[in-house]
Protein backbone atom coordinates (compact mmCIF):
# COMPACT_ATOMS: atom_id res chain seq x y z
CA UNK A 1 0.00 0.00 0.00
CA UNK A 2 1.36 3.39 -1.00
CA UNK A 3 2.05 5.78 1.90
CA UNK A 4 2.11 9.51 1.19
CA UNK A 5 2.68 12.26 3.77
CA UNK A 6 0.04 14.91 3.17
CA UNK A 7 0.61 17.42 5.97
CA UNK A 8 1.41 20.12 3.40
CA UNK A 9 -1.87 19.46 1.59
CA UNK A 10 -3.79 19.56 4.89
CA UNK A 11 -2.25 22.91 5.83
CA UNK A 12 -2.65 24.44 2.37
CA UNK A 13 -6.27 23.33 2.02
CA UNK A 14 -7.13 24.67 5.47
CA UNK A 15 -5.56 28.03 4.63
CA UNK A 16 -7.54 28.28 1.39
CA UNK A 17 -10.77 27.23 3.11
CA UNK A 18 -10.38 29.87 5.83
CA UNK A 19 -9.46 32.62 3.38
CA UNK A 20 -5.92 33.26 4.56
CA UNK A 21 -4.45 31.93 1.31
CA UNK A 22 -5.49 32.49 -2.29
CA UNK A 23 -6.63 29.64 -4.52
CA UNK A 24 -3.64 27.50 -5.45
CA UNK A 25 -3.10 24.22 -7.27
CA UNK A 26 -3.48 21.13 -5.05
CA UNK A 27 -1.84 17.91 -6.25
CA UNK A 28 -4.21 15.02 -5.49
CA UNK A 29 -2.13 12.38 -7.27
CA UNK A 30 -0.86 10.91 -4.01
CA UNK A 31 -4.00 11.73 -2.07
CA UNK A 32 -6.75 9.82 -3.90
CA UNK A 33 -6.65 6.18 -4.95
CA UNK A 34 -8.22 5.35 -8.30
CA UNK A 35 -8.40 1.63 -7.66
CA UNK A 36 -5.93 0.56 -10.34
CA UNK A 37 -3.43 -1.27 -8.10
CA UNK A 38 -2.50 -4.94 -8.47
CA UNK A 39 -1.45 -6.52 -5.16
CA UNK A 40 2.20 -7.50 -4.89
CA UNK A 41 3.99 -9.48 -2.17
CA UNK A 42 7.00 -7.17 -2.39
CA UNK A 43 5.25 -3.80 -2.23
CA UNK A 44 1.98 -4.44 -0.36
CA UNK A 45 3.54 -5.17 3.02
CA UNK A 46 3.15 -3.58 6.46
CA UNK A 47 5.35 -0.57 7.27
CA UNK A 48 7.13 -1.98 10.37
CA UNK A 49 8.88 -5.19 9.29
CA UNK A 50 8.19 -4.69 5.58
CA UNK A 51 7.59 -8.43 5.42
CA UNK A 52 4.01 -9.33 6.34
CA UNK A 53 1.47 -8.96 3.55
CA UNK A 54 -1.27 -6.43 4.10
CA UNK A 55 -4.77 -7.94 4.13
CA UNK A 56 -7.96 -6.84 2.36
CA UNK A 57 -9.97 -5.46 5.26
CA UNK A 58 -13.27 -4.99 3.49
CA UNK A 59 -14.86 -5.89 0.16
CA UNK A 60 -17.68 -3.79 -1.29
CA UNK A 61 -19.94 -5.82 -3.58
CA UNK A 62 -21.19 -2.93 -5.67
CA UNK A 63 -24.56 -3.71 -7.24
CA UNK A 64 -27.63 -1.63 -8.06
CA UNK A 65 -30.72 -3.07 -9.68
CA UNK A 66 -31.55 -1.34 -12.98
CA UNK A 67 -35.19 -0.63 -13.81
CA UNK A 68 -36.40 -0.69 -17.40
CA UNK A 69 -37.92 2.72 -18.18
CA UNK A 70 -40.21 1.24 -20.86
CA UNK A 71 -42.03 -1.36 -18.77
CA UNK A 72 -45.30 0.38 -19.57
CA UNK A 73 -44.96 -0.84 -23.17
CA UNK A 74 -45.80 -4.41 -22.14
CA UNK A 75 -49.39 -4.99 -23.25
CA UNK A 76 -49.51 -8.72 -22.51
CA UNK A 77 -47.17 -11.07 -20.66
CA UNK A 78 -48.12 -13.91 -23.03
CA UNK A 79 -46.52 -17.27 -22.29
CA UNK A 80 -48.50 -19.73 -24.46
CA UNK A 81 -49.01 -19.42 -28.19
CA UNK A 82 -46.92 -17.37 -30.60
CA UNK A 83 -49.07 -14.87 -32.53
CA UNK A 84 -50.80 -11.73 -31.33
CA UNK A 85 -54.17 -11.26 -33.01
CA UNK A 86 -55.84 -7.86 -32.94
CA UNK A 87 -59.45 -7.63 -34.14
CA UNK A 88 -61.38 -4.41 -34.69
CA UNK A 89 -64.86 -3.79 -36.07
CA UNK A 90 -65.56 -0.67 -38.11
CA UNK A 91 -68.44 1.61 -37.21
CA UNK A 92 -71.45 1.13 -39.54
CA UNK A 93 -72.67 3.97 -41.75
CA UNK A 94 -76.15 5.43 -41.38
CA UNK A 95 -78.80 4.47 -43.96
CA UNK A 96 -82.27 5.76 -44.76
CA UNK A 97 -85.08 4.80 -42.39
CA UNK A 98 -87.81 3.10 -44.54
CA UNK A 99 -90.52 3.50 -41.92
CA UNK A 100 -91.11 7.08 -43.09
CA UNK A 101 -91.79 6.23 -46.74
CA UNK A 102 -94.20 3.29 -46.69
CA UNK A 103 -96.21 2.53 -49.87
CA UNK A 104 -99.50 0.63 -50.17
CA UNK A 105 -99.13 -2.87 -51.58
CA UNK A 106 -95.43 -3.17 -50.80
CA UNK A 107 -93.48 -4.68 -47.92
CA UNK A 108 -90.31 -3.66 -46.14
CA UNK A 109 -87.75 -6.46 -46.11
CA UNK A 110 -86.40 -6.64 -42.60
CA UNK A 111 -84.16 -9.60 -43.45
CA UNK A 112 -81.70 -7.65 -45.60
CA UNK A 113 -78.18 -8.74 -44.57
CA UNK A 114 -75.85 -6.06 -43.20
CA UNK A 115 -72.62 -7.79 -42.20
CA UNK A 116 -70.28 -6.04 -39.75
CA UNK A 117 -66.96 -4.93 -41.22
CA UNK A 118 -64.25 -6.66 -39.18
CA UNK A 119 -60.51 -6.06 -39.46
CA UNK A 120 -57.83 -8.47 -38.29
CA UNK A 121 -54.09 -7.87 -37.77
CA UNK A 122 -51.65 -10.64 -36.92
CA UNK A 123 -48.30 -9.74 -35.35
CA UNK A 124 -45.88 -12.60 -35.91
CA UNK A 125 -42.32 -11.28 -35.40
CA UNK A 126 -40.28 -12.66 -32.50
CA UNK A 127 -36.77 -11.61 -31.52
CA UNK A 128 -34.69 -14.08 -29.47
CA UNK A 129 -31.30 -13.39 -27.89
CA UNK A 130 -29.27 -14.89 -25.06
CA UNK A 131 -26.86 -14.16 -22.19
CA UNK A 132 -24.43 -16.71 -20.73
CA UNK A 133 -22.10 -16.93 -17.73
CA UNK A 134 -19.53 -19.56 -16.70
CA UNK A 135 -18.92 -20.25 -12.99
CA UNK A 136 -16.03 -22.32 -11.60
CA UNK A 137 -16.46 -22.56 -7.86
CA UNK A 138 -13.32 -24.56 -7.02
CA UNK A 139 -10.84 -21.95 -8.23
CA UNK A 140 -13.00 -19.07 -7.01
CA UNK A 141 -12.60 -20.39 -3.47
CA UNK A 142 -9.01 -19.15 -3.47
CA UNK A 143 -10.24 -15.54 -3.67
CA UNK A 144 -12.62 -15.68 -0.68
CA UNK A 145 -12.46 -16.49 3.01
CA UNK A 146 -15.96 -17.96 3.38
CA UNK A 147 -18.80 -19.52 1.38
CA UNK A 148 -20.91 -16.45 2.19
CA UNK A 149 -18.33 -14.12 0.63
CA UNK A 150 -18.15 -16.19 -2.55
CA UNK A 151 -21.93 -16.42 -2.62
CA UNK A 152 -22.13 -12.64 -2.50
CA UNK A 153 -19.77 -12.41 -5.47
CA UNK A 154 -21.77 -14.93 -7.52
CA UNK A 155 -25.00 -13.08 -6.66
CA UNK A 156 -23.29 -9.92 -7.91
CA UNK A 157 -22.47 -11.64 -11.22
CA UNK A 158 -26.04 -12.85 -11.69
CA UNK A 159 -27.39 -9.45 -10.64
CA UNK A 160 -25.44 -7.78 -13.44
CA UNK A 161 -26.88 -10.30 -15.89
CA UNK A 162 -30.33 -9.19 -14.75
CA UNK A 163 -29.31 -5.56 -15.27
CA UNK A 164 -28.11 -6.42 -18.78
CA UNK A 165 -31.50 -8.00 -19.51
CA UNK A 166 -33.36 -4.95 -18.18
CA UNK A 167 -31.15 -2.60 -20.20
CA UNK A 168 -31.68 -4.64 -23.37
CA UNK A 169 -35.45 -4.51 -22.82
CA UNK A 170 -35.25 -0.76 -22.37
CA UNK A 171 -33.12 -0.16 -25.45
CA UNK A 172 -35.32 -2.43 -27.58
CA UNK A 173 -38.30 -0.53 -26.21
CA UNK A 174 -36.70 2.69 -27.45
CA UNK A 175 -36.35 1.15 -30.90
CA UNK A 176 -39.99 0.07 -30.87
CA UNK A 177 -41.02 3.64 -30.07
CA UNK A 178 -38.65 4.93 -32.76
CA UNK A 179 -40.14 2.49 -35.27
CA UNK A 180 -43.64 3.73 -34.48
CA UNK A 181 -42.57 7.36 -34.90
CA UNK A 182 -40.93 6.57 -38.26
CA UNK A 183 -44.29 5.38 -39.65
CA UNK A 184 -46.29 8.56 -38.96
CA UNK A 185 -48.08 10.51 -41.68
CA UNK A 186 -47.99 14.24 -42.37
CA UNK A 187 -50.94 15.09 -40.09
CA UNK A 188 -49.35 13.22 -37.19
CA UNK A 189 -46.34 15.54 -36.88
CA UNK A 190 -47.00 18.88 -35.20
CA UNK A 191 -44.23 21.27 -36.31
CA UNK A 192 -44.38 23.74 -33.46
CA UNK A 193 -41.90 26.35 -34.73
CA UNK A 194 -43.48 26.40 -38.20
CA UNK A 195 -46.96 26.85 -36.74
CA UNK A 196 -45.80 29.53 -34.32
CA UNK A 197 -43.96 31.53 -37.00
CA UNK A 198 -47.01 31.38 -39.28
CA UNK A 199 -49.31 32.50 -36.49
CA UNK A 200 -47.11 35.26 -35.04
CA UNK A 201 -45.16 36.41 -38.09
CA UNK A 202 -41.82 35.60 -36.44
CA UNK A 203 -38.76 33.80 -37.76
CA UNK A 204 -37.73 31.55 -34.90
CA UNK A 205 -35.57 28.48 -35.51
CA UNK A 206 -35.36 25.25 -33.50
CA UNK A 207 -32.26 26.55 -31.74
CA UNK A 208 -33.70 29.97 -30.87
CA UNK A 209 -37.24 28.88 -30.06
CA UNK A 210 -36.25 27.04 -26.87
CA UNK A 211 -35.15 30.36 -25.35
CA UNK A 212 -38.36 32.19 -26.27
CA UNK A 213 -40.84 32.23 -23.38
CA UNK A 214 -43.81 33.09 -25.59
CA UNK A 215 -43.04 30.18 -27.91
CA UNK A 216 -42.75 27.77 -24.98
CA UNK A 217 -46.18 28.87 -23.80
CA UNK A 218 -47.49 28.22 -27.33
CA UNK A 219 -45.92 24.74 -27.24
CA UNK A 220 -47.69 24.01 -23.95
CA UNK A 221 -50.99 25.12 -25.46
CA UNK A 222 -50.48 23.05 -28.63
CA UNK A 223 -49.60 19.85 -26.76
CA UNK A 224 -52.60 20.20 -24.45
CA UNK A 225 -54.81 21.02 -27.43
CA UNK A 226 -53.88 17.73 -29.14
CA UNK A 227 -54.42 15.86 -25.88
CA UNK A 228 -58.00 17.19 -25.94
CA UNK A 229 -58.57 16.61 -29.67
CA UNK A 230 -57.26 13.05 -29.73
CA UNK A 231 -60.09 12.00 -27.43
CA UNK A 232 -62.63 12.55 -30.22
CA UNK A 233 -63.28 9.98 -32.95
CA UNK A 234 -61.01 10.88 -35.88
CA UNK A 235 -58.66 9.60 -38.60
CA UNK A 236 -56.43 12.67 -38.34
CA UNK A 237 -54.01 11.22 -35.82
CA UNK A 238 -53.48 7.74 -37.31
CA UNK A 239 -52.89 6.25 -40.76
CA UNK A 240 -56.48 7.04 -41.78
CA UNK A 241 -57.61 3.45 -42.27
CA UNK A 242 -60.06 3.49 -39.38
CA UNK A 243 -61.54 6.25 -37.20
CA UNK A 244 -60.52 5.89 -33.59
CA UNK A 245 -60.19 7.82 -30.37
CA UNK A 246 -57.89 7.68 -27.36
CA UNK A 247 -59.36 8.46 -23.96
CA UNK A 248 -57.18 9.59 -21.08
CA UNK A 249 -57.14 6.14 -19.50
CA UNK A 250 -55.45 4.71 -22.61
CA UNK A 251 -53.27 7.70 -23.46
CA UNK A 252 -49.50 7.81 -23.03
CA UNK A 253 -47.52 11.06 -23.02
CA UNK A 254 -43.73 11.07 -23.25
CA UNK A 255 -41.82 14.35 -23.01
CA UNK A 256 -38.11 14.91 -23.63
CA UNK A 257 -36.63 15.73 -20.23
CA UNK A 258 -34.40 18.48 -21.65
CA UNK A 259 -37.48 20.27 -23.00
CA UNK A 260 -39.33 19.79 -19.72
CA UNK A 261 -36.42 21.38 -17.82
CA UNK A 262 -36.60 24.41 -20.08
CA UNK A 263 -40.29 24.75 -19.30
CA UNK A 264 -39.43 24.60 -15.61
CA UNK A 265 -36.79 27.30 -15.80
CA UNK A 266 -38.18 29.65 -18.48
CA UNK A 267 -41.97 29.30 -18.16
CA UNK A 268 -43.98 29.13 -14.96
CA UNK A 269 -43.89 25.37 -14.55
CA UNK A 270 -47.30 24.92 -12.95
CA UNK A 271 -49.04 25.79 -16.24
CA UNK A 272 -47.45 22.70 -17.81
CA UNK A 273 -47.07 20.35 -14.91
CA UNK A 274 -50.62 20.53 -13.55
CA UNK A 275 -52.08 19.61 -16.92
CA UNK A 276 -49.93 16.53 -17.45
CA UNK A 277 -50.12 15.07 -13.96
CA UNK A 278 -53.91 14.98 -14.28
CA UNK A 279 -53.66 12.28 -16.94
CA UNK A 280 -53.87 9.25 -14.69
CA UNK A 281 -50.14 8.86 -14.19
CA UNK A 282 -49.46 8.24 -17.89
CA UNK A 283 -47.03 11.15 -18.17
CA UNK A 284 -43.32 10.29 -18.27
CA UNK A 285 -40.06 11.95 -19.26
CA UNK A 286 -37.50 10.50 -21.68
CA UNK A 287 -33.85 11.56 -21.51
CA UNK A 288 -33.30 10.66 -25.17
CA UNK A 289 -35.29 8.96 -27.92
CA UNK A 290 -32.52 6.83 -29.47
CA UNK A 291 -28.99 8.05 -28.67
CA UNK A 292 -27.84 9.97 -25.61
CA UNK A 293 -25.49 12.18 -27.65
CA UNK A 294 -28.40 13.34 -29.85
CA UNK A 295 -31.34 13.34 -27.41
CA UNK A 296 -34.02 14.81 -29.68
CA UNK A 297 -33.15 12.93 -32.90
CA UNK A 298 -34.02 9.61 -34.55
CA UNK A 299 -32.20 7.82 -37.35
CA UNK A 300 -33.91 4.53 -38.17
CA UNK A 301 -35.15 2.32 -40.99
CA UNK A 302 -38.92 2.00 -41.11
CA UNK A 303 -40.30 -1.40 -40.02
CA UNK A 304 -42.71 -1.41 -42.98
CA UNK A 305 -40.33 -1.00 -45.93
CA UNK A 306 -36.79 -0.36 -44.66
CA UNK A 307 -36.71 3.27 -45.78
CA UNK A 308 -34.20 5.27 -43.74
CA UNK A 309 -35.88 8.03 -41.74
CA UNK A 310 -34.18 10.91 -39.91
CA UNK A 311 -36.27 13.08 -37.58
CA UNK A 312 -34.78 15.87 -35.46
CA UNK A 313 -35.98 18.11 -32.65
CA UNK A 314 -38.60 15.71 -31.23
CA UNK A 315 -39.76 17.09 -27.88
CA UNK A 316 -42.92 15.07 -27.10
CA UNK A 317 -45.03 12.12 -28.22
CA UNK A 318 -48.69 11.48 -27.43
CA UNK A 319 -49.99 8.04 -28.36
CA UNK A 320 -52.59 5.38 -27.72
CA UNK A 321 -51.73 2.57 -25.35
CA UNK A 322 -52.15 0.08 -28.21
CA UNK A 323 -50.16 1.97 -30.87
CA UNK A 324 -47.04 -0.07 -30.14
CA UNK A 325 -45.72 -2.35 -27.45
CA UNK A 326 -44.36 -5.70 -26.32
CA UNK A 327 -46.80 -8.62 -26.39
CA UNK A 328 -44.69 -11.61 -25.45
CA UNK A 329 -42.02 -11.96 -22.82
CA UNK A 330 -40.48 -15.41 -22.50
CA UNK A 331 -37.40 -15.99 -20.38
CA UNK A 332 -35.93 -19.46 -19.94
CA UNK A 333 -32.98 -19.81 -17.52
CA UNK A 334 -31.09 -23.10 -17.89
CA UNK A 335 -27.99 -24.41 -16.12
CA UNK A 336 -25.71 -27.18 -17.37
CA UNK A 337 -24.40 -30.02 -15.16
CA UNK A 338 -20.91 -29.44 -13.77
CA UNK A 339 -18.19 -30.25 -16.27
CA UNK A 340 -16.29 -32.96 -14.37
CA UNK A 341 -13.02 -32.33 -16.20
CA UNK A 342 -13.00 -28.53 -16.06
CA UNK A 343 -14.99 -28.20 -12.80
CA UNK A 344 -17.29 -25.47 -14.16
CA UNK A 345 -20.88 -25.02 -15.24
CA UNK A 346 -22.64 -22.62 -17.59
CA UNK A 347 -25.88 -20.74 -17.05
CA UNK A 348 -27.93 -19.39 -19.95
CA UNK A 349 -30.67 -16.77 -20.08
CA UNK A 350 -32.77 -17.26 -23.21
CA UNK A 351 -34.81 -14.11 -23.91
CA UNK A 352 -37.62 -13.77 -26.43
CA UNK A 353 -40.06 -10.94 -27.00
CA UNK A 354 -42.49 -9.92 -29.70
CA UNK A 355 -42.89 -6.24 -30.58
CA UNK A 356 -45.57 -4.56 -32.63
CA UNK A 357 -46.51 -1.23 -34.18
CA UNK A 358 -50.14 -0.62 -35.17
CA UNK A 359 -50.40 2.47 -37.40
CA UNK A 360 -54.21 2.48 -37.19
CA UNK A 361 -53.92 3.68 -33.57
CA UNK A 362 -53.39 7.33 -32.63
CA UNK A 363 -49.84 8.67 -32.40
CA UNK A 364 -48.79 12.34 -32.56
CA UNK A 365 -45.21 13.64 -32.59
CA UNK A 366 -44.28 17.20 -31.61
CA UNK A 367 -41.10 18.66 -33.11
CA UNK A 368 -39.36 22.02 -33.13
CA UNK A 369 -39.32 22.09 -36.94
Amino acid sequence: MNTTQIYSIVNSTAAQAMGSQALTVVDTQGLISLGNVVLSSSTNTEAFLNTLAQRIGRTIYRFRSYNNKFKDMIVSDMEWGAILQKVRVAMPSAVADPSYGLTDGTAVDHYVVAKPNANQKLFVTRTPYMFEITIQRETLKEAFLSPEAMGSFIALVFGEVRNAIELSLENLGRLTLAGAISEIGATQEIKLVTEYNAERGTSLTPTTAIYDEDFLRFAIYRINNVIDMIQDMSTLYNDGTMPTFTNKENMKIRVLSGFQRRLETIVEYAAFHDQFTSIDGAYSTINFWQAEQSPSSLLIKKPSDGTQIAIDYIIAVVHDRDAFGIYQIDENVLTTPVNAKGQYYNQFWHEKQGRFVDTSENLVVFTLD
